[in-house]
């Protein structure tokens, strides 16, 4: 017989919490496959938006930067370098923006039905998870055209996915939570969103910053941490080790978030 989930206004702890999560973890599949067919099913190009609206930003990317106001970046094509920090950039600001805006997009679920509301920003990651998938293959392509040699470091890539994922989902879980009740967070996700290209070497190198305030901007910016990462990874870049103690403070501050969402979504249905 199906183990039924008692609701109660009693906490539970967060391995408890982690357990539920577990046994509804199905939902997770399935609500991001409602998230892909509402994205994708009604339009004429379906999935294939996936690999044309990459491929515009970087048709757009390459003329102005690689071509108007040319970039060094050395031995890697322009093309190539911009398109390693659009990937990721995209990845991360749509799992801010999707998980940072699910509560309040399910609102006909929270009061109807119960389950860990936690699966909603879950969801999100793992659509666009593919999505960051499919990028990452059209950057191979890339990398193949421009004959540029890749080797075992490849494999570290799921780790980047995991980098990102842990730092937008950082920041979406607490906007989600914190937007139960300020809904104006809503609007103010995208403006911040768009802005933030511009403090992250996506499609410039670091090199263009000035040396004193380099290591602020890995250290208070995990993202640049990130990208040049994935850069060391496919070009062999120089990367400095240290950059990564920048997770820690994200590590905590993901835990703190989980638990702050933990007690915001049960009163999450009261405000939507």
């Amino acid at each position: 017989m199906k183990k039924i989930t008692k609701i109660s206004n009693t906490p539970i702890s967060l391995i408890d919490y982690g357990r539920r999560l577990w046994r509804y973890k199905h939902l997770i599949f399935s609500f991001a496959l409602k998230d892909f067919k509402a994205k994708y099913a009604q339009t004429r190009m379906g999935a294939l938006w996936m690999v044309i609206q990459p491929i515009i930003a970087l048709v757009i990317f390459s003329l102005f930067f690689g071509e108007l106001i040319p970039l060094e970046t050395g031995d890697v094509p322009y093309p190539a370098f911009a398109f390693s920090g659009m990937i990721l950039w995209y990845f991360f600001t749509a799992l801010v923006y999707n998980s940072g805006t699910s509560l309040i997009n399910a609102q006909e679920l929270l009061g109807k039905v119960y389950f860990p509301k936690l699966i909603l920003p879950f969801s999100k990651a793992l659509l666009n998870s593919v999505e960051v998938l499919v990028s990452f293959l059209l950057l191979l392509i890339l990398l193949l055209i421009y004959d540029i040699t890749l080797d075992i470091r490849l494999l570290l890539f799921p780790l980047v996915v995991f980098m990102i994922l842990c730092i937008g989902l950082c920041i979406g879980i607490w906007l989600s939570a914190i937007s139960i009740k300020n809904r104006d967070l809503q609007h103010l996700i995208p403006y911040v969103l768009n802005y933030g290209i511009w403090l992250t070497p996506v499609f410039y190198p670091t090199t263009v910053i000035p040396e004193q305030y380099r290591e602020l901007m890995y250290y208070v910016n995990p993202i640049a941490t990130t990208i040049d990462f994935f850069r060391f990874i496919l070009f062999g870049s120089t990367f400095h080790w240290n950059y990564l103690l920048s997770f820690l403070i994200v590590g905590v501050a993901l835990l703190i978030g989980v638990i702050y969402f933990k007690k915001a979504e049960k009163n999450a249905a009261d405000y939507v």
